[in-house]
């Protein structure tokens, strides 16, 4: 087991000692010394060592986490624990892990008698949810107190298999959609006293959607968190919670981003409106303000670390918003609701389809390594589906090129009103007749591209006569469409990931090229669906 000491906490530069250490119950004092040191500085919160609970702070959780040592039975491994605790509090492991690692080698000491019936060790770690993680905790906890029997523990502990990784289950797309529908028409429709108890659903779906944030970081947002340089860009800055630390006193870092204007009145407003009712807070979603809206009507005050929401507030609130504005007041179900989690996956998915390379997208998501988010690329093609076919449902605005500078989901478009149908005979009348159809663009042919179905002037109205192969023409060109889009993702994900190993300007701007092609391709794909649609509708 390492002991980390940060023995200079002087400047930016810190300088680390590590140690390898043993249980040895001589060194009690050692420990009780660094014990005292860490609730001086307030990471342990208990009135002395030999205490039977320990309080921890945890800023990830904005809680305080209780760790428990009930093993009186086993005074000596007791003394273990708590100091293999103590080092991995020192380590600045969170709080919530640490618990775990407690709760983890307390069962496993009951159950085996202070591990001397090693058959036992077998059944308590099929029982674990994740017994790869408790068989590893065992070993290292083992190797740390020198069980007698540590051959025979390393032999069970060893012989667990790792966990199969598994990528994370994503709503289905188009219920994604439907929600971003429902976001935006309910918040623009809406007056702000009105829909104000909700307003950080709209914050949350707005920023995260666009960069890559965990839900504690988005809730741990201060109330300063943006800014307006004197070039007149908007930024936001934000804490990266999952760093790995050296030591307890390491401070997660703080990365700023660039924003929209959008982004950065939605936030300013909301400022605003909290000022008004008197709410003043270091953080942007403080717990004033959800005692306030609180949907309990629970007095309760919770005991947090930080005066911040926690993560069950406000999954609580979006719970509320699933079950009064999206099933209620919009008629709308999924298969399955959409959780603060899923939006962090999405933004990434959002960047590579934007065009962003590994790197970039590594950067603005707080990844240290590259593979971790490589199995999000695998979403890209279903997503791209998906969002063509909800643009068409929907009815065709603004083409999707004109709104992927800010990401395919989190701000809507205005709606034109496309619903005018006209006869053939009408069409006859007023348009020059093209292939299948007719044309409504007066500058013609000045405008034409090498295909009319791709094109927005396009009317899809074949003669009677003409009616069953214009339908194949036109489902002929969709079909190549579709399969030109999955080569594009494919070749985007390829080149990406040649981008990961090392920059090559031009690997990148290929990489912002297909982006556009891709555009392009779903602009296409979204006309000429659409037009196949409004032959259906119109039969």
């Amino acid at each position: 087991m390492e002991l980390i000491r940060d023995i200079d906490r002087r400047g930016v530069s810190k300088v680390y000692v590590k140690e390898k250490v043993f249980f040895n119950e001589n060194d009690i004092k050692r420990y009780i010394d660094i014990f005292n040191e860490l609730r001086d500085d307030g990471f342990i919160i208990a009135s002395s060592y030999k205490d039977l609970k320990w309080r921890l702070p945890c800023t990830t959780t904005n809680e305080y986490i209780p760790l428990k040592f009930e093993i009186d039975l086993y005074k000596e491994i007791k003394q273990a624990l708590k100091i293999y605790s103590l080092i991995l509090i020192a380590k600045g492991k969170s709080a919530c892990w640490i618990r775990s690692v407690v709760d983890i080698l307390k069962k496993s000491v009951l159950e085996t008698n202070g591990f001397k019936q090693t058959v036992r060790l077998e059944k308590v770690l099929l029982n674990e949810d994740s017994s790869y993680f408790a068989a590893r905790i065992i070993l290292s906890f083992a190797d740390f107190y020198s069980v007698p029997n540590i051959k025979e523990i390393k032999t069970i502990c060893e012989g667990v298999q790792s966990d199969v990784r598994r990528n994370r289950e994503l709503p289905p797309f188009l219920d994604i959609f439907i929600f971003d529908e429902i976001v935006n028409d309910y918040f623009r429709k809406t007056s702000v006293e009105e829909h104000f108890r909700y307003k950080p659903i709209q914050l949350w779906w707005a920023i995260t959607n666009i960069i890559p944030m965990r839900p504690t970081d988005f809730l741990k947002l201060k109330s300063d968190c943006i800014s307006l340089d004197d070039k007149g860009r908007y930024w936001i800055t934000l804490s990266r919670s999952k760093k790995i630390k050296q030591s307890v006193r390491d401070v997660a870092p703080l990365q700023t981003i660039q924003i929209n204007k959008e982004i950065f009145d939605l936030i300013t407003n909301f400022k605003l409106y909290l000022f008004q009712i008197g709410i003043e807070s270091d953080y942007l979603l403080p717990q004033s303000f959800y005692n306030k809206i609180n949907f309990s009507n629970n007095d309760r005050t919770r005991n947090v670390v930080e005066d911040r929401w926690i993560r069950d507030q406000f999954g609580s609130i979006l719970k509320h918003f699933h079950t009064k504005i999206v099933k209620g007041l919009y008629q709308e179900d999924y298969t399955m609701e959409i959780l603060p989690s899923h939006t962090r996956h999405l933004a990434i998915i959002n960047l590579f389809l934007q065009g962003f390379n590994m790197l970039s997208i590594a950067k603005m998501a707080g990844h240290d390594d590259l593979n971790a988010q490589s199995n999000y690329y695998s979403h890209a093609e279903n997503f791209v589906e998906s969002f063509v076919y909800n643009f068409v449902k929907s009815g065709l605005s603004d083409s999707i090129g004109s709104k992927m500078g800010d990401g395919f989901i989190g701000w809507r478009r205005g709606t034109i009103d496309r619903g005018k149908r006209y006869s053939y005979e009408e069409a006859q009348k007023l348009f020059r007749k093209v292939d299948y159809g007719f044309c409504k663009d007066d500058d013609f042919p000045n405008n034409c591209g090498e295909d009319c179905r791709p094109c927005y002037f396009y009317i899809f109205k074949p003669s009677i006569n003409e009616y069953d192969k214009a339908i194949k023409w036109l489902e002929s060109y969709s079909k190549d469409i579709g399969t030109e889009i999955k080569n594009v993702v494919q070749t985007m994900i390829s080149t990406s990931q040649a981008l990961s190993s090392s920059y090559r300007p031009d690997l990148d701007e290929s990489l912002k090229s297909k982006s556009r092609q891709l555009q392009q391709l779903m602009d296409h794909k979204a006309l000429v669906e659409y037009k196949l649609l409004e032959d259906h509708l119109n039969e």
